[in-house]
């Protein structure tokens, strides 16, 4: 069923009524419906713009995850656990990774857990 074509349908049997009463408080009604109908017609237009941004967010995410989350080899590995090395604060006694660089070039650095100097 087709809204427009049976609205235009009731709307020219409303022209045709004898009884201006009525006539006017069916022909306010059929404003109303249509009011309402464009109504509907502007919320299912957003409708189907918002499935589309999240159809683009979708995608995007699982472009994010797919990134994230990438197999990585052996050599990565080492080569990450060359480059960081597992210092205890002492004053929380907490394990923290600390790249070696920052570790050699003798700058302070704070306990994320604690705040203390670690070095």
């Amino acid at each position: 069923m087709d809204f427009k074509s049976e609205f235009y349908k009731i709307q020219e049997a409303v022209e045709s009524l004898k009884d201006s009463e009525n006539k006017e408080i069916i022909k306010s009604l059929l404003l109303l419906i249509d009011n309402l109908n464009d109504k509907v017609e502007g919320i299912q237009v957003n409708v189907e713009t918002i499935q589309e941004n999240v159809e683009f967010l979708d995608n995007d995410i699982s472009e994010i995850q797919e990134d994230l989350f990438e197999e990585v080899s052996i050599e990565d590995l080492e080569d990450i656990e060359d480059d960081f090395k597992e210092v205890t604060c002492t004053k929380c006694n907490k394990p923290i990774f600390i790249e070696s660089s920052a570790l050699e070039s003798g700058i302070s650095i704070p306990c994320p857990f604690c705040g203390e100097n670690i070095n």
